[in-house]
């Protein structure tokens, strides 16, 4: 066999290899991957959607919204048992009421995450809506999403199921990465690559459809695959980033500074703490506040920059301690290497808000792009798999025919 009539056949050999490998992920995971897909819609918005079903904030003409620490005082009346930290989310980007979040409630000590929720209106201070996360339909959608439910199950268990789920964007960028390479068209193909044909057969629709769907929604699938990885492996891929950049050993994460605890000292307020961030990012939004939990507590005060690509869960922080009000530690995002800025955008980038509004919006589209693709390829496959099996039937048919006369012609002759 020569050069030229081998490439052709190891080249056939290897889409053969990768179309097995993206068969095999699509008929194992490819569900999941459609789960995943159809909460993450519903995640991307959760907030509003949260928010939409109660009474809409009504703002009358001329009014304040009621100090952050007024708030807290109504919701620790409400709640006398809960002493500690809470966090809470200053209205802004998609919510309208204060949400405060009681992190670590007994009733919920055993799960992974399901932290005790209080919405307050900010201008009258009344509760709204009060429920341990899980409870509601979107925080129980947003727990499909990031542990298939396992989180209810225990921390360890919770965990496991977290880190399973994002070691499947591992699969879910092999996938869309192997459908890249099988659709890539031949020299001046690539319109007929793109577009579905009219009046075609069924055969070729569902192809159509599963190509097109492949090619369009591939990157934002590749980004949110690769985003989702890393949330639970990013110490795999610091060591490949830090060859570029230099990534701190403890980047975003919480270093660990306590308050000095002062003789019959006093806390400082949550106002107090917000103005003293206010001198470190004057020019920032207020995002969130995290008050002292217990003697050694600080406040945690986090505002976004303008420009910043996190936009609810902004990362310019400031550590306060909550007797003294020194300033204890600060993050600044326009401080990051590149390297460090490229963890930063990780979250954005998976939900699309890196991108404002309309990123969140197309990423929403996107989330329908797997159920496409899963009902698309396993219809292509059935019909492959029954052309297939016909044509074996016939092979089988005409092999008898032939064998059946083959025997009479011996039984002829014998006679």
């Amino acid at each position: 066999m020569n050069q030229h009539s081998y490439t052709p056949l190891k080249w056939r050999r290897f889409r053969h290899f990768w179309l097995t490998v993206h068969l095999y992920i699509a008929l194992t995971i490819g569900f999941v991957f459609v789960i995943l897909g159809l909460t993450g819609i519903c995640n991307v918005f959760y907030v509003e959607l949260e928010e939409f079903s109660l009474p809409p904030v009504r703002q009358e003409a001329n009014a304040r919204p009621l100090p952050l620490d007024e708030i807290l005082q109504i919701v620790k009346a409400a709640h006398p048992q809960r002493q500690g930290r809470w966090a809470l989310l200053a209205p802004g980007y998609g919510n309208d009421y204060v949400w405060a979040r009681y992190p670590k409630p007994e009733e919920t000590a055993d799960q992974l995450f399901a932290p005790f929720q209080v919405l307050v209106d900010p201008y009258s201070g009344k509760i709204i809506s009060e429920y341990f996360w899980g409870q509601t339909l979107w925080t129980f959608i947003y727990e499909v999403h990031a542990s298939l439910l396992t989180g209810k199950l225990g921390v360890e268990i919770g965990q496991i199921g977290n880190d399973t789920i994002c070691f499947l964007g591992l699969f879910l960028f092999i996938s869309a990465l192997t459908g890249l390479y099988l659709w890539w068209p031949r020299w001046g193909k690539f319109k007929k690559a793109v577009t579905i044909k009219r009046g075609a057969s069924p055969e070729r629709f569902y192809y159509d459809l599963h190509k097109t769907t492949g090619f369009y929604s591939s990157i934002i699938l590749l980004i949110i695959a690769f985003t989702g990885f890393s949330f639970s492996y990013a110490d795999y891929i610091k060591p490949l980033i830090r060859g570029f950049s230099a990534v701190k050993e403890k980047h975003l994460k919480d270093p660990g500074v306590k308050s000095k605890v002062m003789t019959n000292a006093q806390s400082i307020s949550i106002a107090e703490a917000v103005s003293i961030a206010d001198t470190v990012f004057p020019e920032a939004k207020l995002c969130r506040v995290e008050t002292p939990g217990g003697e050694e507590g600080v406040y945690i005060i986090t505002k976004r920059q303008p420009g910043e690509a996190n936009h609810r869960w902004a990362r310019s922080k400031v550590w306060v301690d909550q007797y003294s009000g020194k300033v204890l530690s600060v993050q600044d995002p326009n401080q990051f290497t590149a390297g460090e800025t490229f963890f930063n955008v990780l979250w954005p980038l998976h939900n699309g808000e890196a991108l404002g509004l309309a990123g969140r919006i197309l990423w929403c589209a996107m989330g329908f792009a797997p159920l496409v693709l899963y009902i698309s390829g396993i219809i292509r496959w059935l019909q492959k798999r029954r052309i297939s099996l016909e044509k074996h039937r016939k092979m089988m048919k005409r092999v008898n025919l032939e064998i059946g006369g083959i025997e009479s012609e011996q039984d002829r002759r014998c006679d």
